[in-house]
């Protein structure tokens, strides 16, 4: 049933992402092995987004996910994040008394890699909208080393995923995800010291995320750059000339235009009009319930998923009562049409 549910759910999400990004792209996705154990380690910006992208474009295998502990509250939503294949990470925040639990977790994380499953998982153990690789937590690498000292001939493969949003909280916004070249977990393991592998481990990891998305140098004021830059009108899903920039600002930077124009502007208040009810449920009660920016998008977007049709097929009902049923699928149709254009297009 588990399986039947996240197949069902998967082209849903997939469909609601590519309606709701103006872009996203997955550029190397074919790094990910399919014949090989494998734990996908993204920069984590953007909360709950970040997982579920990957959940829903995923090829080569349907990844797992290790979740933060206290959303499991049992019940309904338990099996529904079970049906997710997320597992429960315990944190020293969850209660000291929680973490043993974590042994059984990353034992369980090593049968599954021994079988050939994919983990992912957020080496910086936090998100932040911020364009800087954050210092790596030892969490991976005790879950990666743990799978080799069980299964020694496993195969693990480390996957860097460097995550790009264009705005981040905003929308319409746009994304790209690029995956690095797959690095053998056994070459950083000795088996002498666990800090001297792990520090090995999470070095190559972190080199490799500070190249596939935008990374400011430590030895930079963060925001003082992000101000220069940020008058380039820089392309953020294209983070390599970005970084050459950091190093040298004489780098040509690639702009992504900006559409200020009075039409834009115009068109931005007829796709509030036409979408009025939803506009305001979201600013009047969602939108101020949002109590972190990383969460923006994620609220955005689960709003938008369930409302939208809900509003869509209000509208068909209520046209085709009053005015005919012609009407009442082409006003829903075209209601359609004209939010996937001012998305793509805006």
């Amino acid at each position: 049933m588990k399986e039947l549910f996240y197949g069902c759910l998967k082209p849903l999400i997939r469909f609601g992402f590519y309606c709701y990004y103006q872009r996203l792209r997955m550029v190397d996705m074919d790094r990910v092995p399919r014949d090989k154990p494998a734990m996908l380690l993204p920069n984590h910006q953007n909360a709950l987004l970040d997982p579920l992208i990957v959940a829903a474009l995923a090829k080569a295998r349907r990844p797992y996910f290790l979740t933060r502990s206290d959303v499991f509250t049992g019940g309904f939503l338990q099996n529904i994040l079970e049906s997710l294949r997320m597992i429960p990470i315990y944190r020293i925040r969850d209660g000291r008394d929680t973490l043993h639990r974590n042994e059984e977790i990353f034992d369980r994380c090593a049968d599954l890699l021994n079988q050939g499953e994919h983990l992912l998982l957020f080496p910086e153990a936090n998100h932040n909208l911020g364009r800087r690789v954050r210092t790596l937590s030892k969490g991976f690498t005790r879950i990666a080393i743990n799978a080799l000292e069980k299964y020694p001939e496993t195969d693990l493969q480390l996957i860097p995923v460097g995550i790009n949003f264009q705005r981040g909280a905003d929308f319409p916004d746009r994304v790209t995800y690029r995956f690095g070249h797959p690095l053998p977990a056994a070459a950083y393991v000795k088996g002498v010291d666990f800090n001297e592998d792990s520090k090995a481990m999470k070095a190559a990891v972190s080199a490799s995320l500070k190249v596939l998305t935008t990374h400011v140098p430590e030895d930079q004021d963060y925001e003082q750059t992000m101000e220069r830059l940020g008058g380039l009108q820089p392309d953020f899903s294209n983070p390599d000339p970005i970084n050459a920039w950091f190093e040298n600002p004489d780098t040509a930077v690639p702009k992504l235009p900006l559409k200020k124009g009075l039409l834009w502007k115009l068109w931005d208040v007829i796709f509030k009009v036409v979408n009025l009810p939803l506009v305001a449920i979201w600013k009047v009660w969602v939108k101020p319930k949002v109590w972190e920016p990383e969460f923006m998008s994620t609220f955005r977007f689960g709003f938008a998923l369930i409302t939208a049709p809900i509003y869509l097929i209000l509208l068909g009902v209520l046209f085709g009562i009053f005015t005919g049923w012609i009407t009442g699928i082409a006003v829903p149709a075209g209601v359609f049409l004209h939010n996937i254009l001012y998305i793509k297009l805006r």
